[in-house]
């Protein structure tokens, strides 16, 4: 019998953060103020999600049109449109399915407004560049403290998921590791931990053996992950980046 559960990796740590986000958010600016025009062509992934045709991935592999993102309980997390891997317009963020985090460009200004619900009410300002520095201002004008701001910014970073969440990583291991197990491996049991990398793309890579317990269900496992489908990869304000993700896979006695 197998079990799993899956723990992320943040890929940077520390004091690496502050400068990703000023990254993160110059982009942001570019292309939610700029847009970019998608180019037509047949699609290479996509997800069907009440009839609707959302998730795609062109022949050249970019993301393009609405995407959404659940995390592995399977709560909707974001909403947000994409032209050739760029969020572009409004992203909406979620928590227990409801709207709590809303990012909009306000036309042709340099500027994005923010509305967070989070607090039950409206709370809302803008988000702009002055002095060659980012701020966040409520409707007032006045400067967000650091922990207001924080706030805020853990709610844009989103870990890589599986699609379907746990429970459909948890049958993807059970239907496909395949391993000969002899009368004496059925009395053992114990863990092999996975690590790897979901690409900005969602694909699988840097596939490592972290610890096991028995050579063939080590392979097995290794195997598998290898073949995984596509992740829905982490995001930060709807920039997809690469990440790590830990998974221990568990073997029962038969």
């Amino acid at each position: 019998m197998i079990g799993v559960c899956a723990e992320p990796v943040a890929l940077m740590q520390g004091n690496q953060l502050p400068m990703r986000l000023a990254g993160f958010f110059t982009a942001l600016f570019f292309c939610l103020l700029n847009g970019s025009q998608a180019q037509p062509g047949h699609w290479r992934y996509f997800e069907l999600f009440n009839g609707d045709t959302i998730n795609r991935i062109d022949s050249s592999g970019k993301m393009q049109g609405l995407w959404k993102f659940w995390d592995n309980n399977l709560s909707l997390i974001l909403e947000c449109h994409y032209e050739n891997d760029l969020p572009v317009g409004k992203q909406s963020y979620f928590q227990k399915n409801k709207t709590i985090l809303e990012l909009e460009p306000l036309g042709k200004k340099k500027e994005i407004a923010w509305r967070y619900f989070g607090s039950g009410q409206l709370v809302q300002g803008k988000l702009r560049k002055k002095s060659g520095k980012f701020e966040f201002v409520n409707v007032e004008g006045r400067k967000l403290s650091r922990k207001e701001i924080s706030i805020l910014t853990d709610l844009v970073e989103l870990d890589a998921t599986y699609q379907g969440g746990y429970y459909e990583l948890f049958k993807y291991f059970r239907e496909k590791i395949r391993y000969p197990r002899t009368p004496e491996q059925q009395k053992k049991g114990g863990i092999v931990e996975i690590t790897f990398m979901v690409k900005e793309n969602g694909l699988i890579e840097d596939v490592r053996l972290v610890s096991g317990f028995d050579v063939e269900c080590n392979e097995a496992t290794l195997e598998c992950v290898k073949s995984m489908p596509r992740w829905r990869p982490a995001t930060e304000m709807g920039y997809t980046f690469d990440s790590m993700v830990k998974v221990p896979v568990q073997f029962k006695p038969l």
